[in-house]
């Protein structure tokens, strides 16, 4: 529930924060065949004095919140915003948020009941003539029409489906702690005390990194890439000196940076995997920096759906040439691993075997409310391709672990079912960009390949790769995104370490850290963590609805 008030009380003050020439005087609500007019006046003094005249129109809003909500309202209102340091033009005209405001237009409408999205984003082009920053009653008064109407049924439909979805969701978790807890009981029984821990570096190897430069003139794209190549510190390790080694793909995600998986990368390469991560140009952080300093028109462009798997394709092909040269024949690339976070979860989806499934893309992009589903304004993006069977996979990838992947419109179930080698899918209860019901849950369940994982995290955000150390580079002075805990990220060091030697390395004596057993024995109360290898539609049907069944 957190996530949420948090992203309500972001996007509407982002909305409202702009100061222009015409003034809103009164918000109109219709009440029945007949409409009432609040004053912003009374507003104002409800916020400033906490008590409204019983006579007023507010009076009977009011009414039907409780106290605690009433006091949340007022601090809402009171709450002074501080406009960022961006080109607002650039950013408010980027096709991603123009989609968002077109559906929140729906809701706020001008005078003339017309879709409130032209005036809201007229509006946010003015945020950087507040240098004080502002409230929202104050935008609310400069709002550019002289009354504010809502349109209250449309917004009470979309909160009554997120408080629904909000219900879902704990009930999800709730039901899949349950079949995790019937999993472990049928495991074997492991002693992990006796066995390494894999949340640690491993005691064989250390690292040593050096950045190539690759050039894809398929796409005419050039992009830098980071190399981390296993060093043997131990008796054991240097024995295997002369042996390849598997690798790992990482694949960020939207506006990230490949600096921001060093820490990963160095956890990998300890347990004997070369580990390359490389930028992905056009999606990446740089280009959201472009769209925020006006240098840019968008996040990104629907090319990238295309590009991105096949820059690691190329990545992998000028490795293979430069094997004996540069890396005596160490990197094993007919045995690679991805991983993806976010949209890099759609990246190793792709290369994996999934294919774009345009028919069920159009389908869910055409509903008219504002979709429960964030991630959907970026995946509605790909309709702008032409609608090709894009062949994207990759043969020499052999197994993917994916962190909140992106995935459930743009390849759907179709797409989905057509990948046969092993997947690991991680999931956050608090993922409000890409829902752990909506974007992960339901793929699993898609999924047909016999070696399948997911892992849900409780109390994670979508934001694995912003840290308690990055946080103030990549966020500045916002509060907004909380870093993700070193618990957590420790949860994803071990798993995927197991899940790589096991399917990669093939040692089958990581297999036993692959089941609910072992998620049992690592997980912090802070942050529980539920692993299952078995999830049927019915089974989370039944979840959804809070039944457990095995």
């Amino acid at each position: 529930m957190q996530w949420f008030v948090s992203f309500v009380l972001t996007s509407v003050s982002i909305l409202f924060a702009t100061l222009p020439a015409v003034a809103a005087e009164f918000i109109i609500v219709p009440l029945g065949k007949t409409t009432i007019s609040i004053s912003l006046d009374s507003l104002e003094n409800y916020v400033n004095q906490g008590k409204i005249n019983p006579q007023e129109p507010l009076a009977n809003y009011l009414g039907l919140l409780s106290p605690e909500q009433q006091q949340s309202l007022r601090q809402f209102l009171q709450t002074r915003y501080t406009p960022p340091d961006i080109s607002i033009e650039q950013f408010v005209n980027s096709p991603l948020l123009v989609a968002f405001l077109i559906h929140v237009g729906n809701i706020i409408k001008t005078q003339s009941e017309q879709n409130g999205a032209d005036a809201i984003r007229a509006s946010l082009i003015d945020v950087a003539n507040a240098p004080n920053g502002f409230t929202v009653l104050e935008v609310m008064r400069q709002f550019p029409s002289p009354e504010i109407r809502l349109n209250v049924e449309l917004a009470l439909k979309t909160l009554t489906k997120v408080f629904a979805f909000i219900r879902q969701t704990h009930a999800v978790t709730q039901s899949l702690a349950v079949l995790s807890e019937i999993e472990a009981q049928k495991a074997t029984i492991t002693n992990f005390s006796k066995m390494p821990d894999l949340r640690i570096l491993g005691k064989l190897y250390t690292s040593t990194k050096q950045t190539l430069t690759v050039n894809n003139s398929h796409n005419n794209r050039r992009f830098e890439v980071d190399i981390y190549l296993p060093k043997p510190i131990s008796p054991e390790g240097q024995n295997s000196q002369t042996l390849s080694y598997p690798v790992i793909v990482i694949s960020h995600g939207l506006a990230s940076d490949r600096s921001r998986f060093e820490n990963l990368a160095k956890h990998l390469t300890s347990y004997g995997f070369v580990v390359a991560v490389p930028q992905h140009p056009g999606s990446d952080y740089q280009q959201f920096q472009s769209l925020l300093n006006g240098d840019a028109k968008d996040l990104f462009e629907p090319e990238q759906f295309l590009d991105r798997p096949r820059d690691i394709t190329e990545l992998l092909n000028q490795l293979e040439k430069l094997n004996s040269t540069k890396f005596n024949q160490q990197l094993n690339l007919q045995n690679v691993g991805v991983i993806g976070h976010s949209l890099g979860g759609y990246t190793a989806l792709t290369l994996a075997g999934a294919t774009l499934d345009f028919t069920q893309l159009k389908t869910d992009c055409q509903q008219p409310n504002i979709p429960l589903n964030p991630s959907l304004f970026l995946q509605c993006r790909a309709l702008e391709l032409r609608p090709e069977n894009y062949m994207l996979q990759d043969p020499r990838v052999k197994a993917i672990f994916i962190l909140n992947p992106v995935n459930s419109s743009i390849l759907g179930k179709s797409g989905l079912s057509r990948i046969k080698i092993p997947v690991f899918i991680t999931a956050s209860t608090e993922d409000f960009l890409a829902p752990a019901l909506l974007e992960q849950l339901n793929a699993f369940t898609w999924l047909t390949t016999s070696n399948k994982y997911l892992v849900l995290q409780n109390h994670a955000t979508h934001f694995y790769d912003i840290t308690s150390e990055n946080a103030s580079e990549v966020l500045g002075n916002s509060s907004i995104i909380i870093p993700t805990s070193e618990i957590i990220r420790s949860y994803i060091k071990a798993l995927s370490t197991a899940f790589f030697q096991t399917y990669l390395s093939q040692n089958s004596q990581y297999k036993p850290y692959l089941n609910a057993a072992y998620t049992q024995t690592i997980s912090d109360p802070l942050y529980p963590v539920s692993l299952i290898q078995s999830l049927t539609p019915n089974q989370l049907t039944n979840a959804i609805n809070g039944v457990t069944s095995e």
